[in-house]
């Protein structure tokens, strides 16, 4: 009801009803990001596109920059660009081996590519350099690729541990939809009731940042019902 009188409102200032409806939706998404945050950022492609700009122009002066050559490898992990992650994490591996990030980002991509055995490996040694790596998230990875090749509950419990120990309410989340999927309903609610524990914890941009995992943990939750 407010938000018509709103349009209303905003319909006798403008006198025109379409730009007073592009006006409330251009408010309703703001509000959303500043205060809910589960709308997607807008603006998020075309920082992201600036970014790599930079860092292709970095790494054209600069080959040798290992670190840009693993930041770019990780843009293209996040936008599904697998080939071109491999590719730039394979020219940073001569600085970057034996950094965290690097070997997860590498066994990530070489996972989405099919190489699932030499993805595990790089993984593992990840976490294995650093166990707090990326929050949790190699954990994620692990998990899915164990309940795939169908390996050990004992190291299935492992990583789960070690996911709870090390991880945020983002990737309790994502974990707990995986082992809901594979039909292991007493880790996933347990999983979805973290992320929701450790939202309520939160403060601040914290609290909004974490949000949507809460409010997807509570859908996930009443799914398991």
């Amino acid at each position: 009801m407010k938000t018509f009188g709103l349009f209303v409102l905003l319909s006798l200032l403008t006198g025109n009803p379409l730009l007073a409806l592009l006006i409330l939706i251009i408010v309703l998404y703001v509000m959303e990001r500043r205060f809910i945050g589960v709308l997607p950022d807008i603006w998020g492609p075309w920082r992201r596109a600036r970014t790599t700009r930079q860092l292709k122009r970095e790494v054209q002066v600069n080959p040798a920059n290992g670190e840009a050559h693993l930041d770019l490898g990780e843009i293209y992990l996040r936008r599904e660009k697998y080939e071109l992650a491999r590719l730039y994490l394979e020219k940073a591996s001569e600085k970057m081996t034996g950094h965290p990030l690097y070997h997860f980002y590498l066994g990530s991509s070489n996972y989405y590519l099919g190489n699932i055995d030499e993805g595990q490996r790089e993984i593992e040694r990840a976490v294995t350099i650093n166990p707090k790596t990326s929050l949790g998230e190699p954990y994620v990875y692990l998990l899915r690729i164990y309940l795939q090749e169908k390996q050990s509950d004992q190291r299935i419990e492992e990583t789960y541990a070690r996911l709870l120990q090390y991880g945020t309410p983002k990737t309790f989340y994502l974990a707990g939809k995986i082992l809901k999927e594979a039909g292991d309903k007493d880790r996933a609610r347990r999983l979805f009731m973290e992320t929701i524990e450790n939202y309520e914890a939160c403060r601040g941009a914290l609290k909004r940042l974490y949000r949507k995992w809460a409010i997807f943990s509570k859908v996930g939750l009443y799914s398991l019902k």
